[in-house]
């Protein structure tokens, strides 16, 4: 079986586990990225059902966009493949040109649905959003898959009356787990971070968020921990972030203090990342992995998406939201308590798959 998949190719680690997932699910499909990005054929070298459409030619609508390509009716073949799958998370957000762009990306689902080809959105949440067109619109271009399985009860909510349309926990919750003893434990605590000045919506608030962060950088190196700024996309600008965090904290605590940029080497970003005592997270994924893993941790919420997950998994409570930073005291840091069953979570987020399974007859 031959599908496309689209996805955020920008050597993202919370996407690329998205990837990492879907191919080792189906080891017997044969994936073809609509990227031209050659990145991806260096990341997924070890998997022999991975193909890079390298001819397209790559269009980007906004930074947390799906790729979408000019011409797509004359690049693609479509009789050679059998279906779609777009698999992401925050891909449904509502920008200045959303109807252009929807109008772009309706293009491939509509023609695979005339050819009876099937098309599938996998791990999306919806939004944000300020204009009611814009979940009107979205529920003629999700008329056009097969099925649409949401991350969180809020985004499902919007279009619970499509027959379509279902729900489950994260994707990257069935990330296969090492439990090899192979994980070397360290005294450490893992900042993941992510640059304010990049998001218009945030700004604001880049100062005292930066502030915050050397704060407790400087008061877990003083307690004898070591310290790791994880940086899951440098398109994005979570390493400059990361480095000038580092740059900022007393000479006395730079030598305790790491920077672990992902490089697009999955596994070894991981094995660094599952050494952490604890994870002070503000990207999404950063929760999701502690979570998975059994690591204790505090999320920074900086959107909507990480609250309403946190509620799914009835983990709300614990964290602070950015805009909240300012009265965050180190000593108040109290990590989510290890009330959730992960072995069930884990199962239950199998359903993202759950239409995928039946088509591919993989059970």
């Amino acid at each position: 079986m031959r599908m496309l998949v689209n996805a955020y190719f920008a050597k993202n680690i919370g996407d690329d586990l998205f990837l990492k997932v879907l191919f080792d699910r189906y080891p017997d499909v044969e994936w073809y990225l609509l990227t031209s990005n050659k990145t991806y054929r260096e990341i997924f070298s070890n998997y022999n059902n991975v193909v890079i459409l390298r001819s397209l030619s790559v269009n980007f609508f906004g930074l947390r966009k799906v790729d979408v390509f000019s011409k797509i009716n004359n690049l693609l073949n479509f009789w050679k493949y059998d279906g779609l799958v777009i698999i992401g998370g925050s891909i449904f957000m509502e920008g200045p040109d959303w109807k252009g762009f929807l109008t772009s990306k309706s293009i491939l689902p509509d023609k695979l649905k005339k050819l009876n080809k099937k098309s599938f959105i996998i791990g999306a949440n919806f939004g944000p959003f300020s204009d009611n067109d814009f979940v009107n619109s979205h529920k003629k271009y999700f008329s056009l898959f097969e099925d649409v399985c949401f991350r969180d009860f809020n985004s499902y909510s919007l279009f619970k009356d499509l027959k379509n349309i279902r729900v489950s926990t994260d994707a990257v919750f069935n990330l296969k787990k090492d439990d090899s003893n192979s994980i070397v434990m360290e005294r450490s605590i893992g900042f993941s971070l992510i640059n304010l000045e990049k998001r218009e919506d945030l700004r604001n608030y880049n100062t005292v968020y930066n502030d915050k962060i050397v704060e407790l950088v400087e008061y877990y190196s003083k307690l004898g921990f070591s310290i790791n700024l994880f940086s899951f996309c440098e398109q994005e600008g979570d390493l400059s972030m990361c480095n000038n965090i580092k740059q900022r904290i007393g000479v006395e605590h730079k030598s305790k203090v790491k920077i672990i940029n992902y490089n697009g080497n999955i596994d070894a970003f991981l094995v660094k990342y599952r050494s952490c005592d604890l994870i002070i997270g503000t990207r999404f994924h950063s929760i999701i992995l502690a979570l998975l893993y059994n690591i204790n941790v505090f999320p920074i919420i900086y959107s909507n998406k990480t609250h309403n997950i946190l509620n799914d998994l009835n983990l709300e409570g614990n964290g602070v939201f950015i805009k909240n930073m300012e009265k965050l005291k180190p000593e108040n840091v109290i990590p989510i308590p290890n009330k959730i069953d992960i072995d069930k979570v884990c199962d239950e987020a199998t359903n993202q798959f759950k239409a995928l399974d039946l088509f591919v007859g993989k059970y």
